[in-house]
């Protein structure tokens, strides 16, 4: 059940606030795409209105992520959100920010990966859109764990790593934090002069900062990470990993309990997490171990994805899986030796299609493969009902311990496994089971 910020239990939802976003990371907002008021549409004009999205028949798949054992150093794995969710939204609002930060106790590292809110996905048991829509349609149609559920749900689902836990905080609670930290010191390699930085009354509030070292306060620093006028959306990213790092290190070098009283009233209606106290005791002393060298970072940026217009006409972003794969082993990898829980962490979506005359096959191989601990998204009918092998087609290439297991449960000869990269397969394995494969042999 999602949190609020309270008074009973309040310093340790702060200090989970800063330990985990901040200290771990660096901060919470600055992803890929950084919520940008130059999209005005959401901003100034409000929510588009959302139609009832189609309903995706899925096979039954459990919805909450395993605890992990912080104590025996099990990785943790954080979905930070950010919005600028309005009184007047009535909770009714996208996340303009995402990233999955991930905390290692075994070596002290952490790493970051950002998620671009246009990137379009399965949302499981809805439809295909952008990721950012998620949290809004876990709040409308009341998901289990609202928003932040579903969110987690289709971070898990499209990306292959347990989300354990989620934090949550609009625009203003940024400010208010750093504002509360005494502002943070940033060195500005160069001007940034942008006459059109656009306000929030549909107007511009230009913005110029000297080259050289620099203290921001809130509004300055959000204002420095998110101009794109002077070096474009790379260069934001640049100057959005600056005020990450420059926020860690305030937080790291101030007494954070003398904080406390002030960021109770300053945050305690703009952060919401799932964090219990004994999660926060149990992450805090580790988080303040982690150094910036052993703090990974990277983005889902255009090299990983292929832009088009969606049937709505919207410009999206269609994703490169083996790719982002790629990149979500080496900034956030998959260090368990057990080959469970590695299929567990892969999270590799899996179609099965019944390729015999048998009846119910598929469905109780999905049932079957499902108490394994496999993720079988979908089952139904192969093309054809002709099929003497079972064959296992691999459109990822990178999720190894769910094909080795895949192969084992299935007795799929090698020459019988395709590997068949697809960017646009919303799936990473299709199973087409053929007359040699018998239940209970």
């Amino acid at each position: 059940m999602t949190k609020s910020v309270t008074t009973a239990g309040c310093m340790l939802r702060v200090l989970a606030v800063l330990l985990i976003p901040l200290v771990v990371c660096g901060g919470l907002f600055f992803g890929y795409q950084t919520y940008d008021m130059v999209r005005e549409a959401v901003v100034l004009n409000g929510l588009p209105e959302i139609e009832s999205p189609p309903i995706i028949k899925a096979a039954s798949q459990p919805t909450a992520a395993p605890a992990p054992n912080i104590a025996a150093g099990e990785r943790v794995n954080v979905l930070l959100m950010g919005t600028d969710c309005r009184a007047v939204d009535h909770g009714l609002c996208r996340t303009d920010s995402m990233m999955i930060a991930s905390l290692d106790p075994k070596t002290l590292s952490a790493g970051v990966v950002s998620i671009p809110r246009d990137l379009y996905v399965p949302i499981p048991d809805f439809r295909e859109d952008r990721i950012n829509v998620a949290y809004y349609y876990g709040t409308l149609y009341k998901f289990p764990g609202g928003g932040p559920g579903l969110a987690k749900r289709t971070v898990e689902y499209n990306l292959g790593r347990r989300i354990h836990f989620y934090v949550l905080i609009d625009f203003d609670g940024f400010r208010r934090a750093i504002d509360t930290l005494g502002g943070i010191d940033i060195d500005v390699p160069r001007v940034i002069d942008d006459p059109l930085y656009p306000d929030e009354n549909n107007g511009y509030s230009p913005l110029y900062i000297p080259a050289g070292r620099q203290h921001m306060n809130g509004e300055l620093a959000l204002k420095y990470a998110r101009t794109r006028h002077v070096d474009g959306d790379y260069g934001r990213m640049r100057r959005q990993i600056q005020v990450m790092l420059a926020v860690r290190e305030k937080a790291m070098r101030l007494d954070m309990l003398s904080k406390l009283p002030t960021l109770m009233q300053s945050m305690g209606n703009v952060v919401k997490t799932d964090m219990t106290a004994q999660d926060v005791l149990a992450l805090a002393p580790i988080a303040r171990q982690v150094k910036p060298e052993n703090i990974k970072t990277g983005s889902i940026d255009q090299t990983m994805t292929v832009q088009f217009r969606a049937n709505t006409g919207a410009n999206v972003l269609w994703a490169d899986r083996a790719k982002i794969g790629k990149l979500m082993d080496e900034v956030i990898p998959q260090d368990v030796s057990d080959q469970t829980k590695r299929v567990q962490q892969e999270a590799a979506r899996i179609i099965v299609l019944n390729g015999t005359t048998r009846p119910l096959l598929a469905e109780q191989t999905t049932k079957y493969l499902q108490a394994q601990g496999l993720q079988v998204i979908s089952y139904g009918n192969a093309d054809r009902t002709d099929y003497s092998k079972s064959v296992l087609i691999d459109y990822n290439g990178a999720k190894t311990a769910t094909l080795d297991t895949l192969t084992k449960l299935l007795r799929v000869t090698p020459d019988n496994v395709r590997q068949t990269p697809s960017s646009k397969s919303d799936t990473e394995f299709r199973v087409i089971l053929g007359a040699d494969w018998t239940l209970g042999q």
